[in-house]
C-alpha cells in the first residue's frame, strides 16, 4: 500500500506559506513568477532526471499578453539550476507548452513559433520557421502535435504534426474537413462560428499513438467547446460533448469533469456537475463520481491517483489528491487565497504527475504577486 505524507495546509500568510521541508518542494525561484506547462504534462525528462521550467522576465497576465521569459532546467534534486535560453514571449496560462521530446530535447512554443532546443546546451536545433497557435500537449515518437488559428500561423485553420528529427511537417485535419463530420444535435445552429474560426487545441496522442483526441470550439459558449476523436492520419472523426479538462485513460476511454451528458443536458443533479468520470470513444459513460466535483486534471502513469483543484473563482483554493477507486481518501495538497494571480491572471494549478508516478508537480501563489511552482512527494 502506498504511504502519502500529509502535507501542512497553506494559509493566506505568506510566511506560512514557505516549503515544507520533505513535503512540498518548490522548484522555482522566489521575486518571479515561474510556469510548468499545461495539465497533465510533466516537466519531467522521460528518464526522470531533469525538470524543465519557465522563469518571467516580466510578469504576464492571462494567455494572450506574451512577456519576455527564460527556459531553465535542473536536476531531479533541484540542484544545477541553468538556464537554457531566452524567450521571447511567454504566458501565465500554460507558459510556453514546454514538453520533453526525448532525454536531449525539449520543444516549446515561443510567441507564434515553435522551437527546440537542446536541453543541455540551450542551442536552436529547429532552424526552419514553423508558426501557428498552440502546441499539443506531449509528443509521440518524436512527433508533436500544433495547431493552427485563423491568421495565426502558416497553413489552413486545423491540426498539424512535426517530426522533430526530419523537421518535416504533415497536415492531420484542417477545419473544413473536420466540417464535414456532424456536430451533436443539441448544439443551436445560431451559436455555432464561421468555419474558418473554428479551433482545435489541446490536442493529445493516445497512449499507444493510434488515435489523437482534441477539444473543438465551434464558437464563444462553453456548450461549444467539443470532443473530437480520430485516428492518427486524422481519419474515423468523431464529434461529441466534452468533459471539462478531459485526457486519455486508456486506449479506449478518456477522463474529465462533467459538464453535460451525452444528449447535451446538463445534470440535473447539481452535485453531480464537473464530477470526475469516464467516457468511452463515442461519448458513453463507463464510470461516474470518481472523484467529487473537480477542475484541472492530472493523472498519474499508473492510473493509481488523479489530482484536481476546487472550480474557477473559487476562495479558497483547494487542491487534492485522490486514490484510484477511494475518493473518500483524499489528501489536501494544499490550500490557499488566489489572489489575483490564478483566477484573474491564470496561473492555474495545472497538476501533473512525475514519470514513476511518485511525484505531484502545480502551481500554486508565492504572494500577492508571484505564482510558484513546486512538487509534493508521494511515498
Amino acid at each position: 500500500m502506498i504511504a502519502v505524507v500529509i502535507l501542512m495546509t497553506v494559509t493566506t500568510s505568506v510566511a506560512r506559506a514557505q516549503q515544507v521541508p520533505g513535503k512540498e518542494h518548490q522548484v522555482g525561484p522566489d521575486g518571479m513568477s515561474a510556469v510548468f506547462s499545461f495539465y497533465n504534462t510533466s516537466p519531467e525528462s522521460p528518464d526522470g532526471k531533469t525538470l524543465v521550467y519557465v522563469r518571467c522576465k516580466k510578469e504576464p497576465y492571462g494567455r494572450e499578453e506574451f512577456v519576455p521569459g527564460e527556459l531553465w532546467v535542473c536536476d531531479r534534486d533541484l540542484k544545477n539550476h541553468r538556464k537554457l535560453t531566452d524567450i521571447n514571449g511567454t504566458v501565465a496560462h500554460n507558459g510556453v507548452e514546454a514538453q520533453w521530446i526525448d532525454n536531449k530535447r525539449i520543444a516549446f512554443f515561443d510567441k507564434g513559433r515553435i522551437r527546440i532546443v537542446d536541453a543541455q546546451s540551450g542551442k536552436d536545433l529547429l532552424t526552419k520557421k514553423i508558426t501557428g497557435a498552440g502546441l499539443g500537449h506531449y509528443p509521440y515518437e518524436n512527433k508533436i502535435m500544433y495547431n493552427i488559428y485563423s491568421g495565426e500561423g502558416d497553413g489552413a485553420p486545423g491540426i498539424y504534426e512535426l517530426d522533430c528529427n526530419t523537421f518535416e511537417t504533415k497536415r492531420i485535419l484542417t477545419n473544413t474537413e473536420i466540417a464535414k463530420v456532424p456536430l451533436p444535435a443539441n448544439l443551436p445552429a445560431e451559436k455555432i462560428a464561421a468555419v474558418k474560426d473554428w479551433r482545435a487545441l489541446h490536442c493529445q496522442y493516445s497512449p499507444d499513438g493510434k488515435k489523437i483526441a482534441f477539444r473543438l470550439d465551434v464558437g464563444p459558449f462553453e456548450e461549444d467547446q467539443l470532443q473530437g476523436i480520430c485516428n492518427r492520419d486524422g481519419s474515423g472523426l468523431k464529434i461529441m460533448t466534452q468533459t471539462l479538462h478531459s485526457i486519455w485513460y486508456d486506449n479506449g476511454s478518456m477522463i474529465g469533469h462533467l459538464r453535460y451528458e451525452k444528449d447535451g443536458k446538463k445534470p440535473e443533479d447539481l452535485k453531480q456537475r464537473f464530477t470526475l468520470v469516464r467516457v468511452d470513444l463515442d461519448g458513453n459513460m463507463l464510470q461516474r463520481n470518481m472523484t467529487p466535483r473537480g477542475n484541472h486534471l492530472g493523472v498519474s502513469p499508473d492510473r493509481k491517483w488523479f489530482a484536481s483543484e476546487t472550480f474557477y473563482q473559487t476562495n479558497p483554493v483547494v487542491f487534492k489528491l485522490y486514490p484510484n477507486g477511494h475518493p473518500e481518501k483524499a489528501i489536501e495538497i494544499a490550500r490557499y487565497n488566489p489572489y489575483d494571480v490564478v483566477w484573474k491572471r491564470r496561473f492555474h494549478v495545472n497538476p501533473a504527475f512525475s514519470r514513476d508516478g511518485k511525484r505531484l508537480y502545480y502551481s500554486r501563489p508565492l504572494n500577492e504577486k508571484y505564482a510558484g511552482i513546486f512538487y509534493y512527494e508521494i511515498k
